[in-house]
């Protein structure tokens, strides 16, 4: 799965988390990938970014 695109559904499953925490964490930097309305994100990006937050 590296390098793969998550929606933000797949995201929310893969880490158990609602999407409000989704919004929240992309307000405070979670990196994201916007297209058009569309928000993606790249799992290696996501677990680097939990890792320095000290979410995970």
């Amino acid at each position: 799965m590296e390098g793969r695109l998550l929606t933000e559904r797949q995201l929310c499953e893969w880490l158990q988390i609602t999407r409000a925490t989704a919004w929240r964490w992309r307000k405070e930097g979670m990196p994201c990938i916007k297209h058009g309305k569309s928000i993606r994100f790249e799992k290696d990006e996501i677990l680097k970014w939990l890792k320095t937050n000290g979410k995970n």
